[in-house]
């Protein structure tokens, strides 16, 4: 995904923590995330990019992509869609992308796969943990993943060293492969993840049922002309390649995918459960970063941040609604802040949030 390099995002990280710069940019951050109830799988599932078991043919598939800054930029050229399913160790991943053109080059493990075009998945099993892993696949089905210890915004630095241990992966093609001269179909991505690869994310090696977790798939797209020879990427009036299209399941708001709290949430479900979530929890999460975003904006206007909700109300007058709902304490210090923030309705129900992003339930 380009959105910060790795090697820039280290002299960044001072600078792109205060993201949003003013109110405009706080109200793209406000779609509401998918939801995905991922059902139990009732047969085995072989792994080999095709989804012809009858648990794959029994699980919905998601809305198709949409671009990463909302529904107010073009729908995507080519429709892309993901199910998933789970057992008691793995998560598994079904997606199909609509391509006329399949291309692919890189073969080389953990090369950065977005250089061409790919599928990428963004995961979080613990919403309280700050680490959270990105795996990206090409259609030769060559594999980059890599752990975030935090996002790159507030300082978090990507280890190429981690192994997402015993994943399995494989791609179909219908069409050919850097073939110039055809029209393809699609391809499709199924993966197999385990849960022990995810060890540092939560406790145990199992996944429970009405467990709920944050993820994101995202699809790079590049601009080809075709040749008679293969595939040339489209390059602007200076020479450069024209900038990929980022095509996402759960619409950031911005060109970032590393906003691990505007990624969407799957649960998974027993066949036979009723699927729903928890819509106050949701609600409270997405206040908590409300707030953090407004106290952004406030700190960079102000060289301070704000010690009471009457003052974020200066920058957005409707936030003072949250105050009946929700009990907000502010702990100041100079430029550090924490604010609890409490439920009015269900006292147990509560979350903080401080200035680097971290938020505990």
């Amino acid at each position: 995904m380009k959105t910060v390099f790795f090697i820039l995002a280290l002299t960044l990280q001072t600078t792109t923590i205060f993201a949003q710069r003013n109110v405009g940019d706080f109200l793209q951050l406000q779609s509401k995330p998918e939801t995905y109830y991922v059902q139990k799988a009732q047969t085995p599932i072989k792994i080999d990019g095709k989804d012809d078991e009858i648990s794959w043919e029994k699980a919905p598939w998601t809305n198709a992509f949409k671009d990463i800054e909302g529904t107010s930029k073009p729908t995507p050229s080519f429709d892309t869609r993901v199910k998933m399913l789970w057992d008691n160790e793995n998560l598994y991943l079904f997606a199909k992308l609509e391509e006329p053109h399949i291309n692919g080059y890189l073969r080389q493990k953990d090369t950065i796969i977005y250089h061409d075009n790919d599928f990428e998945v963004f995961l979080k099993p613990n919403l309280q943990s700050p680490e959270y892993i990105e795996i990206e696949v090409n259609a030769l089905n060559t594999i980059m993943d890599l752990l975030m210890t935090k996002p790159y915004r507030f300082g978090g630095k990507a280890n190429l060293n981690w192994d997402t241990k015993d994943i399995q992966s494989a791609v179909y093609h219908a069409g050919t492969i850097n073939n110039p001269t055809d029209k393809d179909n699609f391809w499709t991505v199924e993966m197999k993840i385990p849960v022990k690869s995810l060890k540092y994310f939560g406790e145990g090696n199992q996944i429970k049922a009405n467990e709920v977790w944050k993820i994101n798939f995202s699809r790079v797209q590049w601009h080809y002309d075709v040749n008679g020879k293969g595939y040339i990427k489209r390059k602007d009036n200076t020479g450069k390649p024209l900038a990929e299209e980022n095509w996402v399941w759960s619409p950031i708001g911005l060109i970032n995918m590393h906003y691990p709290e505007r990624w969407g949430h799957i649960k998974f479900v027993d066949q036979d459960s009723k699927h729903s979530m928890d819509d106050q929890f949701l609600a409270l999460e997405k206040t908590a970063w409300n707030i953090f975003y407004l106290q952004q904006i406030y700190g960079n206007t102000n060289k301070r941040y704000a010690t009471s909700l009457d003052e974020l109300s200066q920058l957005y007058p409707e936030i003072i609604t949250i105050s009946k709902h929700y009990q907000l304490v502010f702990s100041n210090a100079n430029k550090f802040y924490r604010i609890e923030i409490k439920s009015k309705s269900q006292p147990n129900l509560k979350a903080t949030i401080d200035n680097q992003g971290n938020i505990y339930f």
